[in-house]
């Protein structure tokens, strides 16, 4: 019988029928064309085409921003985070990055924490809980396959994303410090209208019904931020 030779990556060799080598050639030319027949991406116009009182997360009108080649940042007021967008020729990866750094804490914290995020990982489907980069930041991430991705399971990934956010905030014990951040965002938010010559109906309307504030502690709010801007200084956090 003729036989040919297939050398992998594992350094194996491999002796098969040659009618087989026929066989697995096709195979692979086919998966190969399969890897070119992905869905457009259309994650990007799902979250810019959004409207105001969404029920779902997708349906909100995202702020999409280019950074790099095949790289997005997208936000939304009502939203906590700041979503990172990386588009392959084979799937889409969202990426959170939740701000805290574990490579300076001490070793005993460092493994509190990767314990938190193993036992994260076995909780919740979907999404994963990983360490990234030189500094070690803690990151959630959802990998999703373009040759399949629908607008229902990208909504399913922004949800899951909302939700192990929140799981891992409280795990860490990290609320407060949480909440502060996120009243920073929105505060920058203020200040970058301001600077641009928002009237003052326009900023209230914006903390209203994109943020999703009572109308009085909008007003509260915005007070505060005023006072505490000077004309003089660039402000940075409060």
């Amino acid at each position: 019988m003729v036989k040919c030779l297939l050398i992998v990556n594992f350094s194996y060799d491999f002796y098969v029928p040659y009618e087989r080598c026929f066989q697995w050639k096709n195979e692979l030319k086919y998966f190969k064309g399969q890897l070119h027949k992905v869905v457009p991406v259309e994650v990007l116009k799902w979250l810019e085409e959004g409207y105001d009182g969404a029920k779902d997360i997708v349906d909100l009108p995202w702020k999409v921003t280019k950074t790099a080649e095949n790289f997005y940042v997208a936000e939304h007021p009502k939203i906590p985070f700041v979503l990172n967008i990386v588009i392959t020729d084979e799937f889409v990866h969202l990426i959170v990055p939740l701000g805290l750094e574990t490579v300076a804490l001490e070793l005993p914290e460092r493994l509190k924490v990767y314990h938190t995020l193993l036992l994260l990982n076995d909780r919740l489907n979907l999404i994963k809980f990983c360490i990234t980069g030189m500094n070690e930041e803690i990151t959630l991430r959802v990998d999703l396959d373009r040759k399949t991705l629908g607008k229902g399971e990208f909504n399913d990934a922004l949800t899951s994303l909302l939700i192990g956010l929140n799981q891992v905030i409280a795990a860490l014990g990290l609320e407060e410090e949480f909440a502060r951040a996120v009243f920073e965002r929105v505060a920058m938010m203020v200040l970058e209208r301001l600077e641009k010559g928002a009237k003052k109906e326009e900023i209230l309307n914006f903390l209203v019904v994109k943020v999703g504030m009572d109308p009085k502690d909008a007003e509260e709010f915005l007070e505060k931020i005023i006072e505490t801007k000077s004309p003089k200084e660039d402000i940075g956090y409060f």
